[in-house]
């Protein structure tokens, strides 16, 4: 069976479960009410990338955390110093969001969850005055909004996605998207890349994604997995489907998605591997997860 296919598990007999235009144009609202508390406590400029850049030392006083110690220096000089930091005022977050046809699953969509991390940041993003772009592949068609924090800006973003929510034929190139990328986006922007384990290359596209953070910028590579449809070899067994690249139907027995949940862990692992040789931070989420649970999830890697 061969699972390098992006589409192959589009599910012929399902309805797609996917957010309406009218749900993704209320999710400005769904999310900024979730963010709302999540704020409560944090720093006026949370770590959402590196919007904190190094100042100075000063002199170590007990009750300081000892994360913030210069540990350089104690080994050098025998002195504790204490790192200063000072808020970067304009923080960009661009996210590249892929909209292939593997993203669209038929009982949780990954792309309507991916859309749902998208909404939260812009809510937090807003609270701390910092800018938040986009770059929406699918094959055929690329889109780039500028990074920017006002709420027309966000409203045309929204209503963008808005329709989007159909179902996409077909897998653009989220390695050239990337490159592309590179050369559009202002210095030291933080990119988050949210997309699936279906890369035919995961080793090229990964390199790209290195080479954004040679240039500069902060990456974030997110995993969109379904526990249901990717993990649980009994969902698409004894199921008609049909690759949505080819149009090639089939019925799959239970023998045929045993190796489903294993090429899944696999393609993680080359993530794992890649992504700590071009220093880029990567997280798994699951889209039958709580989105807040997972935006924080976003947050901390």
């Amino acid at each position: 069976m061969d699972y390098i296919t992006p589409s192959i598990w589009a599910k012929h007999k399902v309805a797609m479960n996917k957010v309406n235009k009218e749900e993704i144009i209320g999710l400005n609202w769904w999310a900024r009410e979730r963010v709302r508390g999540f704020m409560t406590g944090l720093h006026k400029s949370p770590d959402f990338g590196f919007s904190l850049d190094f100042a100075q030392h000063r002199a170590y006083v007990p009750g300081d955390a000892p994360k913030f110690i210069d540990w350089t220096v104690l080994a050098r000089q025998d002195k504790y110093l204490t790192k200063q930091f000072e808020a970067e005022s304009n923080l960009r977050a661009y996210f590249l969001l892929d909209s292939s046809a593997s993203m669209y699953g038929s009982v949780g969509s990954k792309w309507s969850y991916a859309v749902r991390q998208i909404a939260l940041s812009a809510a937090l993003l807003s609270k701390q005055r910092d800018a938040l772009g986009l770059m929406d592949i699918r094959e055929g068609e690329e889109v780039l909004f500028e990074a920017k924090n006002t709420d027309d800006a966000l409203e045309q973003l929204l209503f963008h996605l808005a329709n989007r929510c159909e179902l996409s034929i077909g897998n653009g190139s989220m390695a050239g998207a990337a490159e592309r990328l590179l050369s559009q986006i202002p210095p030291r922007s933080e990119v988050i890349v949210l997309t699936d384990v279906y890369h035919e290359n995961l080793e090229g596209f990964t390199k790209q994604l290195g080479a954004l953070v040679d240039a500069g910028h902060f990456v974030k590579l997110v995993l969109m997995i379904s526990l249901k449809e990717e993990l649980d070899v009994q969902f698409y067994g004894g199921s008609f489907v049909a690759d949505s690249e080819t149009g090639e139907k089939t019925m799959l027995s239970l023998k045929d998605t045993e190796g489903l949940p294993e090429f899944i862990q696999g393609q993680i692992q080359v993530v794992k591997e890649q992504s700590a040789l071009y220093g880029i931070k990567y997280t798994v989420l699951y889209v039958e997860d709580n989105p807040l649970h997972s935006f924080r999830k976003i947050i901390a890697s």
